[in-house]
């Protein structure tokens, strides 16, 4: 931001700033007009390093345009400054249209925004302005991954381009640091840019005319802001209550109106003191923070709370000393390659005596096979250290380093047995949860050099801070100076020095405690026994004979480029771990919801906290068991149906019903178990064993091992889909477009699938369901035996219904088996032609005259079933694994995959390689959203949308492709209130709210009154008739929201989250986002903004789609690009009402 003349010229950079910070953006005014004098901050070394390294690659990159032969234009003449703006303008649009092939360093100013491209490319698109070519934007970037900020720049710098060239670019690129170009659609970014900047122009204007900027509450860009010392003075003079440690902006507003401004007010309240908004547990920590950094404040004195010991937290998390112990730190480089690197893994300890600095080990790594070998090293020194002392623990600060070996093991596909083991049998010792718990002291921040101030005295080493480390590495990198290292050793040994001084310290302050409260110490649960059994052990060299073989000719440089088999064959190789991957975190997450207590798991979205009796609704009875119900507070949580686990037990629950509006739980248990105490919390229970699936994926490598990717007739369905090869048809030739909207044509061309996979992609209300039950009849007819199968037994279901109705509907007859888990589960299915079995021999081989047989992934896995059925239905697929499509696929010679990822997506929860998180239809489209007509069948034609609603929902989700029904533009609504078709936008004004809105619900039951009091609607046959109740669907992202809107609606609605009414319709579609801005989103923006719950939503719409959100929402801050692209799904609806 400068002024030019009276102006202030603006440039990306700017906007970029204000929307990390409004007040970084009135103080960069203010400097600008001479208001105030500008920041007097030092220059970060760690800028400086990026700053060089930046122009390095941007000069590289250069030279590789002029290697290829390739004309580059320097805007910039020798010896002019960049900054003489008005002759770089001229020549910028002097070198566009002589036509030149690059345009380096092009610079622009409209309208008070100014900026540079690093590149302008020449493309063969024509452009009015230029004739028979056109240019797109391409900036070189040091980072590895593209940026939010990096989107700014592109989308101003390709308006400028098509405000000369009178073309809007289509496309715009970042050249990585990695030198890997990415290309970004500028569509999907525009809607949000547009609307951030109308935002910032409407701020800057009001800062301008003197409105009072925002109060310079810490935030995340702090740390890269000059300003940050300005407002640090700021917020001390104010004693602002933002100073105190972990309080929450949220409850700073609270406080300040419960009358409580400052940080000194609050220390001086006398308990009990009530908030409203605040529980009392967290009101009494920070006022007593607040007492205890007051005190320092006035006095300069440190002070610490010790706090009462608690079972299995605090002070009681901490073992006593055995002669083994670990302390241990990890240094990385962020700019490193791809991903970062862990360059160093350093450690001390205490059983030889003497000065521990001197029993340092490190083990180190400078490129990605080093990383690997100092991780296993790391790994196998402590597991042999915990051979010899099985009472030994690692101690570290901060949940880093366990999160690191966690992601490296993944990573490199090596010693996860032995991670697992040290997590497991809980080695690992965060002593940051020991002293959060513990005490309480008077810092303004709990990081271990904030602690340090009780144990020791002030550092001396040449390196201080992680931000130093990661410059003096780089400058090593750069220059190979073995005093960098050696530099960079002495930090991390003090590190690991300081985390044993603190251990030692707060074995001290655990007496204090104990004796302070008279308390005595609780034995720490038994150690988990060893799982490292020679079995275990053996399957895990299977494996990695089994990776071995398949990457046998394959480089261990992970970034070296591959052909199409090799990249097919580190695929599978990656995939052969996958399911033990994925159960990991749940795994080490139910663990420790196990040590977690019921308040706590309030906050656990996967779990349902402080559960207690509803004395005031009767118990109920089934069988010989009663069904008690449990009331919960306000929470967001997943709990359904099914079985569950009492963390205070560890025993299993049956969950019979969750009811969100009432806020009750139903369990069921024997009435001989009536002693027992209810459950105070419920959490999921482990994974499932998925024994079947891996060996499954093990079968086939061998396959791959012994024969190769080419078809054989052994498995080859599999092996062209690990390929993405396009389906292969007897008697059509490679490359020719598959039937879409013909389904006798599609039926014969399934029929006809040679030992292949096919792909249905089916969007909202395009029949998929009923598409794939007509194939499965007609296959059927045709003698064939068919598979179904899905992720859940609710999908399998529904697919069987549609399989029973159309086969009655054409008087055919066949014998189906599906299995199930019992009689009155929800795994039973029983139809006219369907039957359930729970017994796994009745499917291994099923008897001959079963046509059709049904099951999940752990029945169509096993070996048993192995070519069990020619052709296997995988419906839903977008919610399916690549790994467990490979893995059920061997039970047929040919796939279905009927399925659509821009609706509900596939969860991964564990950590894996590049490409093999993927679901098996995001593996098959790539990048693309629709699958290309000669790769597989995309259903076209929506039969519930309107037109108008259409449009929205092609444009965004299916690149233009689908299009309603002609007969869907019969269909409309009339009302007092909402009328006709489309989408409709209520901007709705509230703050502070997080999962749940009462503005919105209001405002929504105020609609829906209105739709109700004489409301129609006209249906696509052309018949009218009065809206109802059933009407009317209200989708909500959070279960709170759900229940503030049920309970205002009070029945006059259909209300549910967008995981209920998948598959369902209604005329009119109301969709409330509950949170007031994007700092107030609870689980993050990929969650609320999800394009995939997004187009589930507003596609229930028949006739009238209705977002219900906070203008807020529409310019939060992103902190990754996809984020963005998020949010511009939102913007562009909002521009299309």
């Amino acid at each position: 931001m400068r002024l030019s003349g009276d102006d202030v010229l603006l440039s990306p950079t700017d906007l970029y700033h204000f929307l990390a910070c409004e007040h970084r953006t009135a103080l960069d005014l203010y400097s600008a007009r001479g208001r105030i004098d500008p920041p007097d901050s030092p220059p970060r070394p760690d800028a400086e390093l990026v700053a060089r390294k930046g122009n390095e690659h941007e000069d590289a990159y250069r030279r590789r345009l002029i290697e290829q032969g390739l004309e580059v234009f320097d805007v910039v003449a020798p010896g002019q400054s960049p900054w003489e703006v008005p002759a770089a303008i001229e020549r910028t649009e002097q070198a566009m249209r002589a036509g030149v092939d690059v345009v380096y360093q092009a610079a622009f100013v409209d309208d008070g925004w100014q900026g540079y491209a690093d590149f302008l490319l020449r493309t063969d698109e024509p452009s009015p302005g230029l004739g028979g070519f056109s240019y797109e934007v391409a900036d070189t970037k040091l980072a590895k991954h593209p940026k939010p900020y990096y989107i700014l720049q592109l989308c101003f710098y390709s308006e400028q381009v098509a405000r000369i060239q009178g073309l809007m670019p289509k496309h715009m690129h970042v050249v990585l640091g990695t030198s890997e170009q990415r290309t970004f659609l500028y569509d999907d970014f525009a809607a949000y840019v547009r609307r951030v900047r109308a935002h910032f122009g409407d701020v800057l204007a009001a800062f301008e005319d003197g409105a009072e900027p925002p109060y310079p509450y810490p935030v995340e860009h702090c740390s890269r802001c000059d300003w940050i010392e300005r407002c640090e003075r700021k917020r001390e003079a104010d004693d602002h209550l933002s100073r105190v440690a972990m309080m929450r902006r949220d409850q700073v507003g609270k406080l300040e109106a419960a009358g409580i401004p400052t940080l000194r007010t609050l220390a001086a309240q006398v308990p009990p003191l009530q908030v409203a908004g605040i529980g009392d547990d967290a009101l009494e920590s920070l006022r007593d923070q607040a007492a205890l950094q007051a005190h320092y404040d006035a006095t300069g004195e440190l002070r610490l709370n010790l706090l009462p010991l608690e079972d299995g937290r605090g002070f009681q998390r901490l073992p006593e000393p055995s002669r083994g112990d670990v302390f241990f730190d990890m240094e990385g480089d962020p700019f490193w390659g791809i991903d970062g690197l862990e360059y160093l893994f350093g450690a001390v300890t205490a059983d030889g005596g003497g000065d521990p600095a001197s029993s340092f080990t490190a083990f180190w790594g400078h490129d990605r096979a080093g990383e690997r070998h100092a991780f296993e090293g790391f790994v196998d020194w402590v597991t042999a250290r915990l051979a010899a002392d099985p009472e030994m623990h690692i101690y570290h600060y901060a949940p880093y380093e366990p999160n690191a070996l966690k992601k490296l093991m993944s990573r490199h596909g090596t010693r996860e047995a032995e991670v697992d083991e040290l997590l497991r049998r809980r080695v690992f010792v965060d002593l940051y949860a020991v002293v959060r718990q513990s005490m309480r002291i008077s810092e303004p921040r709990y990081s271990i050099k904030n602690v340090e101030a009780f144990y020791r005295d002030g550092r001396d080493t040449e390196v201080t801070e992680g931000g130093g480390s990661i410059v003096a590495y780089e400058e090593y990198l750069d220059t190979r100076d073995p005093a960098k290292l050696d530099a960079l050793a002495d930090y991390n040994r003090d590190d690991c020095v300081s985390t044993l001084e603190l251990r030692n310290w707060l074995l001290a302050q655990r007496e204090d405690a104990r004796r302070e409260y008279d308390a005595v110490l609780a034995p720490r649960d038994a150690r988990p026994a060893s799982r490292l059994s020679p079995e275990r052990l053996e399957r895990e060299e299977e494996i990695a004979r089994l990776r071995a073989a398949l990457t046998v000719d394959l480089p261990d440089d992970e970034d070296a480029p591959l052909d199409f088999e090799q990249r097919a064959r580190r695929l599978l190789a990656d995939l052969l771990d996958y399911h033990r991957r994925e159960s990991k975190p749940g795994f080490w997450a139910y663990f420790e919801r196990l040590q977690r207590t019921p308040a706590e798991l309030e906050a656990d979205s996967d779990a349902i906290g402080s559960l207690a009796p509803a004395p005031d609704v009767e118990r109920g009875e089934q069988d010989l068991s009663w069904l008690y119900p449990l009331r919960f507070p306000d929470q967001q949580h997943k709990l359904r149906p099914g079985q569950a686990v009492d963390p205070a037990t560890g025993g299993r629950v049956t969950v019979v019903e969750v009811d969100d509006t009432r806020a009750l739980v139903w369990i069921k248990r024997a009435k001989k178990s009536d002693v027992e105490p209810l459950p105070r919390a419920l959490i999921p229970g482990q994974p499932l064993p998925t024994t079947a699936q891996r060996a499954a994926l093990e079968r086939l490598a061998r396959r791959v091992i012994e024969h190769g990717l080419e078809p054989n007739g052994s498995l080859d369905a599999l092996t062209d889909l690990l390929l993405g090869r396009p389906p292969r048809i007897a008697g059509l030739p490679e490359g020719s477009p598959l039937a879409s909207g013909d389904l006798e044509r599609l039926e014969s061309q399934v029929a006809a699938l040679d030992s292949s996979a096919l792909f249905i992609q089916g969007p909202p209300g395009s029949g998929k369901t009923h598409t794939g039950a007509r194939l499965i009849v007609d296959l059927m007819r045709r003698g064939r035996r068919v598979g179904v199968v899905a992720t859940g037994h609710k999908a399998i279901a529904n697919l069987l219904d549609k399989v029973e109705e159309a086969a009655t509907a054409e008087g055919f007859s066949f014998r189906g088996l599906k299995k199930s888990s019992g009689e009155g589960t929800e795994s039973h299915y029983e139809g006219a032609f369907i039957e359930s079995s729970s017994t796994n021999a009745d499917f291994e081989p099923p008897e001959d005259d079963i046509q059709l047989i049904a099951g999940t992934a752990w029945l169509f896995a096993r070996e048993g079933l192995s070519g069990a059925v020619d052709t296997l239905f995988v419906d839903e697929a977008g919610q399916v694994s690549l790994a467990d499509a490979l893995a059920i696929g061997g039970a047929a010679r040919n796939l279905v995959l009927l399925g659509d990822p821009q609706q509900l997506a596939h969860v991964v929860q564990g950590v894996h390689p590049r490409g093999s998180s993927a679901s098996v239809l995001e593996h098959l489209l790539s990048d693309d959203e629709t699958v290309a007509p000669e790769r597989g069948v995309f259903l076209g034609t929506t039969y519930r949308m309107h037109p108008d609603v259409c449009s929205f929902i092609s444009d965004t989700m299916y690149q233009g492709r689908l299009e309603a029904e002609e007969r869907c533009a019969t269909q409309t609504l009339t009302s007092p209130g909402l009328s006709g078709t489309g989408v409709r936008y209520l901007a709705v004004e509230h703050e502070d709210n997080r999962q749940s809105s009462p503005e919105e619900a209001e405002r929504i039951a105020i609609e829906v009154e209105r739709l109700l009091d004489g409301g129609a609607v006209v249906s696509c046959d052309g018949d009218e008739r009065a809206l109802t109740p059933a009407d009317i669907l209200v989708v909500a992202p959070y279960n709170m929201q759900v229940r503030a809107i049920a309970t205002r609606l009070d029945g006059k609605a259909r209300v549910g989250t967008v995981d209920k009414f998948q598959g369902q319709e209604a005329p009119v579609v109301f969709f409330s986002m509950a949170s007031s801005s994007g700092a107030d989103v609870p689980r993050g923006l990929d969650f609320l903004f999800s394009r995939n719950r997004l187009n589930v939503a507003i596609s229930r719409a028949q006739c009238l789609a209705v977002l219900v959100c906070s203008p807020r929402l529409l310019h939060a801050r992103c902190s990754s690009v996809e984020q963005m692209r998020l949010v511009n799904a939102l913007c562009r609806l909002v521009e299309l009402t």
